[in-house]
């Protein structure tokens, strides 16, 4: 069907799927598995921890599904319940059965995600695609996010550069394949593209056609609606926007906001400095 997500062939999602199953089962915590429906498809879950509390909500970068998450899931789970979903449309376990076409459908399969866990309120934390989610969860329906974590997030400070957006077009089906990753490993700050997190992004990205709206702009009456405490991250060597553009309109705009730039930190702020993240995030939810 048109304007769905799907893998390219049934031998590309079969392979994927077996590094991804074998990502996922490699992190530490055995978390409780949850496929959620929802209007617009199935949604995967993972709970980790079982700690009181007001509950994360962790919302992954675009493609990177919940295995990014793994340098952070063990440390947050020691003092908070942890939910790490796959987002639909994208490259994982969940399963996208209709179109998703604006930001509103974005939000409203979130929040039959909460529904259908029972959560009540949760602290979003979303990582580049995941921290526009975050926002756009925020925008929507303001009164289930207890507060908004936006680790370098895409398309919501600041609009993306224009040599990010040109070096994006490797990712296009028909360029071969070495000018795709090249890209991604820049984007990432050059990790080892040889880990099994580097090579199911670089697998999803090729092998995984996604149909989902540009993320919209974050506005700047959209950044002062804001009401609930907001943490902005910034990597200081972040390659898809201006991270002191970033950082001057979330000081600007954003009524209750927590905003640093991370001057050694690329785009892949969580994956670099996994305890720094936790602490700063373990920190931030226990002020608000």
């Amino acid at each position: 069907m048109s304007g769905i997500g799907h893998f390219t062939n049934a031998q590309a999602q079969a392979s994927y799927l077996s590094l991804y199953d074998a990502t996922i089962a490699a992190i530490p915590g055995s978390p409780t598995v949850h496929d959620i429906p929802t209007t617009f498809g199935q949604v995967r879950v993972y709970r980790f921890g079982s700690a009181t509390g007001t509950p994360y909500m962790l919302l992954h970068g675009r493609g990177a599904t919940t295995a990014m998450w793994e340098p952070n899931l063990a440390g947050l789970a020691a003092s908070r319940t942890v939910y790490a979903l796959d987002s639909l449309g994208e490259p994982g376990r969940s399963i996208q059965t209709l179109p998703i076409r604006t930001s509103a459908d974005q939000a409203a399969w979130v929040l039959e995600v909460l529904d259908g866990l029972g959560i009540d309120r949760a602290h979003f934390a979303g990582v580049s695609g995941g921290g526009w989610l975050a926002f756009n969860q925020a925008l929507h329906t303001p009164d289930r996010v207890a507060t908004a974590a936006l680790i370098e997030p895409a398309h919501v400070l600041a609009r993306f550069s224009p040599k990010f957006l040109l070096g994006g077009l490797s990712l296009l089906p028909g360029i071969p394949q070495r000018y795709g990753d090249r890209f991604l490993a820049w984007v990432s700050g050059n990790p080892d593209m040889t880990l099994p997190i580097s090579q199911l992004l670089t697998a999803g990205m090729h092998n995984y056609r996604m149909s989902l709206p540009m993320p919209a702009y974050g506005t700047d009456a959209q950044l002062r609606s804001l009401q609930m405490p907001v943490l902005a991250l910034l990597g200081g060597r972040t390659i898809p926007h201006n991270p002191h553009k970033a950082g001057h309109r979330a000081q600007s705009l954003i009524p209750t906001n927590q905003t640093e730039i991370w001057p050694e930190a690329t785009h892949a702020l969580s994956g670099e400095f996994p305890d720094q993240l936790n602490a700063r995030l373990l920190k931030f939810t226990e002020q608000a």
